[in-house]
């Protein structure tokens, strides 16, 4: 196994992890798009599926299976 730089940045969540994978996905597409010629509301997408990734890692962007992840791993009221 490598051994990270000072300066890299460690991921110990699979979630985030994914998240992380998924939102570089989105913006390679991004880039992709404004190197030929795409619509505006494809741009526009490609650039929402980023931010919605990335909020995901941030707790800006929930949805029922981050939640339920998020609380089988908890007992509260128990």
């Amino acid at each position: 196994m490598k051994k990270p730089h000072r300066d890299q940045i460690i991921v110990t969540n699979a979630r985030h992890y994914e998240a992380f994978k998924k939102a570089g996905d989105s913006l390679r597409d991004l880039l992709e798009g404004l190197d030929t010629p795409r619509s505006s509301d494809l741009l526009a997408e490609d650039m929402r599926q980023v931010l919605v990734h990335l909020g995901e890692i941030t707790g800006e962007v929930t949805n029922d299976e981050v939640l339920g992840a998020i609380f089988s791993r908890f007992c509260i009221g128990k």
